[in-house]
């Protein structure tokens, strides 16, 4: 989290380093990136930095959190009423309006592609870990109005559900990018996340039977 020296700042300078900073990250990845260069384009001194942040880690999980909220507005008229559409519905909604987003955040996007290009790096699984508990109660309560309305079958271990739900989203992406070859999303994406959700509804199972 910043200190308060930085949430005290004015609204211009606070952006000033915030937009510094998203500039570095969308170039380079976490390691690469310097704080020597989000300084300099910020204009404020290394001294000044440490009074805002404690570190690069720091700065780098509070643009991370502003690339979270700003994707949850573009979520947020399909969580208004959430239980007045199937679950399959509301998944292919919210993949509708993470493309939205994409479009029109591609530093934000760039940010986010990098992280999940680097899973071994321990700054991912740190800012996964923060971020899948989240998600996982946002699945869950999903879940259960889905096992209400008879969407999906009772009995299932909606915490092992929601856990799986977040990983293959997550995962989703990673194989649409990793498939085109590309740093960005279009249109197509839908196509993955049709199969996905495909998946997720009927399983592998052949339905007819053994053949």
């Amino acid at each position: 989290m910043p200190k308060d020296t930085f949430l005290n700042l004015p609204e211009e300078k606070r952006e000033r380093i915030e937009n510094a900073a998203i500039k570095e990250f969308s170039e380079y990845s976490f390691d690469a990136s310097s704080i020597n260069r989000i300084v300099e384009n910020s204009e404020i001194s290394k001294g000044s930095f440490y009074q805002y942040f404690q570190d690069k880690k720091d700065l780098y999980k509070h643009i991370i959190g502003i690339i979270a909220d700003k994707k949850l507005k573009y979520m947020s008229p399909i969580l208004a009423n959430p239980f007045e559409q199937d679950i399959f519905t509301l998944i292919r909604e919210m993949y509708v309006s993470g493309l939205n987003f994409a479009k029109e955040n591609p530093q934000l996007l760039e940010i986010g592609n990098k992280l999940i290009a680097d899973p071994s790096n321990p700054i991912y699984d740190e800012i996964m870990r923060d971020n899948r508990k989240k998600s996982d109660e946002v699945f869950k309560q999903l879940l259960k109005k889905a096992v209400d309305r008879g969407e999906i079958r009772q009995h299932l271990d909606l915490n092992m559900v929601a856990y799986l739900l977040t990983i293959l989203n997550i995962s989703v992406v990673d194989y649409y990018l990793k498939q085109r070859d590309i740093r960005e999303y279009s249109q197509d994406m839908m196509e993955i996340v049709e199969k996905f959700i495909d998946i997720i509804q009927h399983g592998i199972a052949n339905e007819g039977g053994k053949k």
